[in-house]
């Protein structure tokens, strides 16, 4: 009971308390031109939106270790999604920020935002690791981390799910509005989430597979938010981005924004990730049984 009440807490904290403020505090910049269309790094004032996005990353850290204490590391993680896919929803739209600055150097500061929220994931997955070793599926610890980045399973799984991720925000990202981009960036996550756990599996062959954890999973999908912000220096090249926009043929890979790459890996590949893990797991009782 007690249990059940600290995860709804720390719902509730990150729902109607964090988000909104790490959402204010994205918000409180503005574009090159007076407006709303910007993320943090491609407003107007590279200081202001570098202090905002660590303000941000922090309240992320701190829903998660209190996610953490009042549930389990899961808990964290979902408690960051839920904060981060505030900042997605109410941030500016990814073409609209093309248009006011078509130059390479914005794809170089989406995928700067991108790598520094990767990276405050990866410092509160470590905090939060560190009381425990319980539930290795969602360690995040250093050592756990060195091991999986020798194990060719687990790195299969990143490249997995970081293409996967891709393919589906190519595919589903039609339109670049901050609430398509945050679902474009679930759905990449769930999907991310199943085919890693599938690769993880299929490479480290049924004898030795005990379970896939999540860290190579939601690295690889974060992974998308920052190599994919880079793409744009050579895709479509020849500063024709503008023109892409105007036409609404951006691609779908574009439209998500760093924020939405986050949410997503933090929140969607948990649940794809479980239901293969549920799924390996009723087909080891059934064959047990059968025995």
């Amino acid at each position: 009971m007690m249990k059940t009440l600290g995860q709804w807490i720390s719902r509730a904290i990150a729902l109607a308390l964090l988000g909104p403020l790490a959402a204010s505090v994205a918000g409180g910049l503005v574009a090159i031109d007076g407006s709303s269309e910007h993320t943090m790094l491609t407003s107007d004032g590279f200081v202001s939106g570098l202090i905002a996005l660590l303000i941000v990353g922090a309240l992320a850290l701190v829903s998660g270790v209190i996610g953490n204490v009042l549930g389990n590391r899961r808990e964290g993680f979902l408690a960051m999604g839920f904060v981060l896919g505030w900042v997605a929803w109410t941030s500016g739209r990814i073409g609209r920020i093309y248009l006011l600055n078509p130059e390479p150097g914005t794809g170089v500061m989406l995928a700067l935002e991108a790598l520094v929220f990767l990276i405050s994931v990866i410092v509160t997955g470590v905090a939060m690791s560190r009381a425990s070793e319980a539930d290795p599926i969602s360690s995040f610890s250093p050592k756990h981390l060195m091991g999986w980045i020798k194990e060719r399973s687990m790195l299969g799984a990143m490249g997995v799910a970081l293409l996967v991720a891709g393919v589906v925000a190519f595919v589903f990202g039609s339109y670049d509005f901050p609430g398509q981009s945050l679902g474009v960036g679930f759905l990449a996550g769930v999907l991310a989430g199943v085919a890693g756990s599938l690769a993880a599996a299929s490479l480290a062959g049924e004898g030795n597979h005990k379970g896939t954890p999540y860290a190579p999973l939601m690295i690889g999908v974060m992974l998308a938010g920052v190599i994919f912000s880079l793409l744009t220096i050579v895709y479509p090249g020849l500063g024709s981005i503008e023109q892409m926009v105007l036409r609404g043929e951006l691609p779908g890979f574009v439209v998500v924004s760093p924020a939405a790459w986050m949410s997503g890996a933090l929140l969607g590949v948990p649940m794809g990730h479980s239901w293969v893990e549920h799924s390996h797991a009723s087909v080891k009782d059934a064959a047990t049984s059968k025995n």
